[in-house]
């Protein structure tokens, strides 16, 4: 009985059948297939088989893969963890550099307090009696005075090392003229008033980009110019401004001509600073007048 019956399935899948397409009107034979059912289910499964592999190549080797969800990003987040670092850089570098520029606008607006404060005045006072220092007040006494006198000359020497270095560079005179104010830290005067003939054309002392250009209350027409090393150089009261912000001159290029702008001026004239590392230099020593 087993046996008849698989017998029977055994001629059933080799039956054959005929696939035959017709024309409905004249009922003409345009196409006819012959199939068993084991023809079939190999048919089937080769086309099944064939775009399963079109599919899978079409995702692997083109984009599509990136509309799959989820797809890429375990190997992305590294990139993007970096591009965020880059930025969170980017950010710090340009908020340095913004407060960096408002410093020097402070500067050419004379808004930094670079005043020295007068000495105190001496006060007499009765002293009845005064018990003399003990001998652990001396010893801290000595010890303070030998940082201080330590502190004094490294700072001293500091400031000469850097001299030296930049009396090693060759500076271009800004203007043709002569000093009439001389620079004077004792009276806050940082800077150089030089006399020159009208319209002398003013130059940049060394390579370097303009940081700033514009007219101020108290300077009048100003140009600051940005030089390696933390050196920054200020031309003020000029008549015309050559250069714009932004702009990469070189040394000894016109950036400006001679004037007599702003409220703290009495005559046509140059006043010009040098400023390295925020503390002012006497132009004298690195530049013939």
């Amino acid at each position: 009985m087993a046996k008849k019956r698989i017998n029977k399935n055994s001629n059933t899948l080799k039956n054959r059948y005929r696939f035959v397409v017709l024309n409905d009107e004249t009922f003409e034979e345009k196409f006819a297939l012959t199939l068993t059912r084991n023809n079939a289910f190999v048919f089937i499964s080769t086309i099944v088989v064939v775009l399963i592999a079109l599919t899978s190549a079409a995702i692997i080797y083109t984009p599509l893969k990136y509309f799959i969800p989820g797809f890429g990003d375990y190997n992305y987040r590294s990139q993007i963890l970096q591009l965020q670092f880059k930025a969170d850089s980017i950010e710090n570098r340009i908020q340095a550099r913004e407060e960096w520029l408002a410093n020097v606008n402070k500067v050419i607006r004379g808004e930094i307090d670079t005043t020295i404060p007068k000495a105190p005045q001496k006060t007499e006072a009765k002293v009845e009696k005064v018990k003399g220092p003990s001998k652990a007040e001396e010893e801290l006494r000595k010890i303070v005075e030998e940082e201080e006198t330590f502190s004094l000359s490294y700072n001293a020497a500091s400031i000469n090392e850097e001299l030296e270095e930049l009396k090693q560079i060759h500076f271009i005179a800004p203007v043709n003229g002569f000093v009439t104010d001389d620079f004077n830290s004792a009276n806050a005067h940082f800077a150089l008033d030089i006399a020159t003939n009208k319209d002398e054309p003013v130059k940049a002392i060394l390579d370097g980009t303009i940081v700033s250009a514009n007219f101020t209350l108290d300077g009048g027409y100003t140009i600051a110019v940005q030089h390696k090393d933390n050196l920054i150089s200020f031309y003020k009261h000029l008549g015309t401004i050559l250069k714009k912000t932004g702009t990469f001159v070189r040394a000894g290029e016109v950036i400006g001509i001679v004037g007599n702008t702003g409220e703290l001026t009495n005559g046509t004239h140059l006043h010009f600073e040098i400023w390295k590392n925020g503390k002012p230099i006497n132009p004298r020593t690195i530049i013939p007048f």
